[in-house]
């Protein structure tokens, strides 16, 4: 196999992978609410009632261990942990503003004062997700 080959191999591997951990269940609501500030574990389980905890420590772990997230732990009383985006996982989001987008265009409506509201709240996710 040529290094041509190779490369090749490896980005649709990645490409695999990353689709992977992405497309697990919950996975893309966990990363999004990171991006809206939701950093403790009690604040998913509330924005997420289907969420059980299992899952959510399941999903936290396997973001931790891909880099996309990290985990911070204050040292109070009680102590508290918090979740972090990294820099790699802070590179997600064009992807999910490009899925609240999608969304939104999805959603067919005529009324005018509605079709404010959806430009409205792109422009507020441009903000929120860093997106230009």
């Amino acid at each position: 196999m040529n290094q041509e080959e190779y490369y090749f191999m490896e980005v649709f591997r990645t490409i695999d992978e990353t689709f992977d951990y992405l497309g697990k269940k919950w996975t893309i609501q966990i990363i999004k609410g990171l991006f809206c500030n939701c950093t403790r574990f009690k604040d998913f389980l509330e924005q997420h009632p289907g969420l059980s905890s299992k899952v959510l420590s399941e999903r936290l772990k396997e973001l931790k261990k891909k880099g996309i997230i990290e985990k911070k732990v204050e040292d109070s009383n009680p102590f508290h942990t918090e979740y972090f985006l990294t820099e790699k996982g802070l590179r997600l989001n064009k992807i999910i503003f490009d899925m609240f987008d999608f969304a939104l265009d999805e959603v067919k409506i005529t009324d005018e004062k509605f079709l404010k509201l959806k430009e409205e709240s792109k422009k507020n996710l441009r903000i929120t997700l860093n997106v230009e």
